[in-house]
C-alpha cells in the first residue's frame, strides 16, 4: 500500500487492541479507510491512478471489507483459509414426486494445492 512498484516489504500502519467481541471487520474497515484518506489527501493518489491494492490475511473478512470501502478507490485482495470450503450454485428446483426437499447448496469446489516447482508465476522454488 506504501510503494508504487511491486515490493514484498510491508509496513505496519497501525496497530489497536481489540476488546472481545469487537467487529474485527469495522475496526479493519475505519483503519483502512483513514489510511485511504491520507494518501489522498498527500497526493499520493489521483483521480485517473490505478486502484490502491489492499491484501488482507486469511484472518480478515474480506468480502464484508470490500462492501465496506466500496466508496473508495481500492482493490481488495484477501488470501483464504486453506480448509475454505466454496460451493458451485445451487442447481435449478426439478419436481420431486418423493416430497424431498431441494438442495440448499451447490457441490462443493475445492482449490488445488500449488506445486510451485513448474507454476509459470511462482516458478522454482528458491529455497
Amino acid at each position: 500500500m506504501l510503494e508504487s512498484d511491486r515490493t514484498s516489504w510491508t509496513a505496519v500502519l497501525d496497530a489497536v487492541r481489540l476488546q472481545p467481541g469487537a467487529d474485527v471487520a469495522a475496526v479493519t474497515t475505519i483503519q483502512l479507510r483513514e489510511a485511504v484518506e491520507r494518501l489522498v489527501a498527500a497526493g499520493q493518489w489521483r483521480e485517473g491512478d490505478p486502484e490502491i491494492l489492499v491484501v488482507l490475511d486469511a484472518g480478515y473478512d474480506a468480502p464484508r471489507i470490500a462492501h465496506l470501502l466500496g466508496d473508495l478507490p481500492v482493490q481488495i485482495l484477501g488470501r483464504l483459509r486453506s480448509d475454505r470450503v466454496m460451493r458451485h450454485p445451487t442447481p435449478p428446483r426439478v419436481y420431486e414426486p418423493q416430497g424431498r426437499t431441494a438442495p440448499k447448496h451447490g457441490s462443493e469446489s475445492a482449490a488445488s494445492p500449488i506445486n510451485s516447482s513448474n507454476h509459470p508465476v511462482l516458478g522454482p522454488s528458491s529455497a
